[in-house]
């Protein structure tokens, strides 16, 4: 599997590529951290993480994300194999991380990812 290098996308005469887990998460990035109806042709990528971050914190709110992240991987990713116990969300202050630990189809081993829901925000 290869997927472009998600910001840092071009050079001086040739796009950047990553492969293997690299590409895996990158694209679990792009998928989690792309709002609802922005893919144009397909209004249903994304997730809706952008909205309830903001909301007021209580356990239904954080199993609603937890769905919502779920629903996405099962959908977009078809490289990942997971079960909804094996999302988590961790809340550090001002930032909030998701970790993931899922099955990558492309060699069968699991790994733990951890993406940053607050990274966008800061650009």
């Amino acid at each position: 599997m290869d997927s472009i290098n998600f910001p840092d996308m071009f050079s001086t005469t040739s796009t950047k590529i990553v492969s293997g887990h690299d590409a895996t998460l990158n694209n679990l990035k792009l998928t989690l951290l792309s709002s609802k109806k922005t893919l144009f042709g397909d209004p249903y990528f994304g997730t809706n993480l952008k909205w309830l971050l903001f909301e007021q914190g209580n356990e239904v709110l954080q199993d609603i994300v937890i769905d919502d992240v779920y629903t996405a991987i099962l959908t977009f990713m078809p490289q990942l194999t997971l079960s909804r116990k094996d999302i988590e969300i961790v809340f550090n202050r001002e930032e909030v991380f998701i970790k993931i630990k899922a099955t990558n189809l492309l060699d069968f081993k699991t790994d733990l990812y951890t993406i940053n829901l607050m990274e966008l925000e800061r650009d």
